[in-house]
């Protein structure tokens, strides 16, 4: 499980379930301003704010987009590889704050994804050579499949830690992202500004106001399998109501073909130790940025008989996932809220959500 950082700036950053303002014309001009940070463009879009304010606005977003990035950054120096380097030498360390919640919410969804959610496997997604955009390394791979660490290994002590697998290496590509959309929402929340949209590489959250007959922000979800001659570019468009978030993996971002004909993509299966098989995208809508960008990956990971439970566990309701074979999984929930193009080209199929409380913990 991970989903790679690129330095490449993402072709579909800006449209593609992405940002598409199909039937929003605001009746009012909007601010608007782009940041390159977390390996994409991050695109923050301002409604009703004068232009001095919104500049101060995006000022501290750069500044706090900074910061993230140089702390949580997987493999460039700052407090999260320190904190790994420390954690290899199998001493228990202290845990820096601005990790603490990576770290906890990372191990609580470890726990209830049976395992599907696994951040400790920094060193095999460097193996697999998605940190530099190298060739693999198959034989400190299969080294590594042979004790693949895992957040269990991860031994918390009130605010100290210590690591029972040397191989453990923490890489939160699959959660940061998550995490720092919900911080620039909560600044600019704070400066009392109520419509705005935040649209990270594709993954998105949007607040609106309303009142007033105010439509909500327009999204498209983008068509895995894309071709300009054969398929259209999207699947379908969901109007994102009051606050929001639509983030989606799949494997057609940062990918491969290696000697044998398969896909190398940059989302690795930590049950295997290879890159996933079988669902080419996962898209997810709820509240929280933070669980979207976990459920998007983890759902990536997982077999379509076991999406009622695993999505029940992470306390989703609104899903669709797109298999290599062409078959859409969407939730009964989702249904009426898609609007699908003339020929979406895909064999859908609903799945009904489990009713009750959700699980705690599922069968690895």
């Amino acid at each position: 499980m991970y989903r790679a950082k690129t330095r490449r700036l993402k072709r579909y950053a800006l449209f593609l379930c992405s940002l598409l303002l199909l039937a929003c014309q605001p009746p009012f001009q909007h601010q608007q301003q782009q940041f390159l940070q977390f390996g994409t463009l991050i695109d923050v879009t301002l409604e009703g704010v004068a232009p001095d304010k919104a500049q101060q606005v995006f000022t501290q977003i750069e500044t706090l987009l900074k910061q993230r990035h140089r702390q949580w950054h997987g493999w460039q120096e700052g407090e999260l590889q320190r904190f790994n380097r420390a954690l290899a030498s199998g001493q228990q360390v202290v845990i820096p704050p601005i990790l603490r919640e990576l770290i906890e919410r990372s191990k609580t969804y470890y726990q209830i994804t049976g395992g599907r959610f696994n951040p400790a496997l920094g060193k095999l997604v460097a193996a697999w050579g998605f940190h530099q955009n190298q060739s693999p390394d198959y034989a400190n791979i299969e080294r590594l499949r042979r004790n693949l660490p895992d957040m269990d290994d991860l031994i918390i002590d009130a605010d100290r830690a210590r690591s029972t697998n040397p191989d453990l290496q923490l890489d939160f590509g699959a959660i940061a992202k998550g995490l720092a959309i919900r911080q620039i929402a909560t600044l600019i929340r704070q400066q009392g500004i109520t419509d705005f949209l935040i649209n990270a590489g594709g993954d998105i959250y949007a607040e609106k106001n309303l009142r007033d007959d105010k439509t909500g922000w327009r999204v498209a979800i983008e068509n895995p399998f894309y071709d300009p001659d054969h398929a259209s570019r999207i699947v379908g468009t969901v109007t994102l109501k009051a606050a929001e978030s639509i983030f989606t993996s799949g494997d057609y971002r940062r990918f491969s073909i290696d000697k044998n004909g398969r896909k190398r993509h940059h989302i690795i299966d930590p049950k295997s130790g290879e890159p996933s098989r079988q669902v080419s995208s996962a898209t997810v809508l709820t509240n929280d940025p933070v669980l979207a960008d976990v459920a998007a990956t983890t759902l990536m990971l997982t077999a379509p008989q076991d999406l009622a439970a695993v999505t029940r566990a992470l306390g989703i309701r609104d899903f669709l996932i797109i298999t290599s074979a062409h078959t859409a999984y969407l939730s009964s929930s989702l249904q009426p809220r898609i609007e699908w193009p003339p020929e979406p080209g895909l064999n859908i199929q609903i799945v009904q959500q489990i009713t009750g409380r959700p699980a705690r913990k599922l069968a690895e």
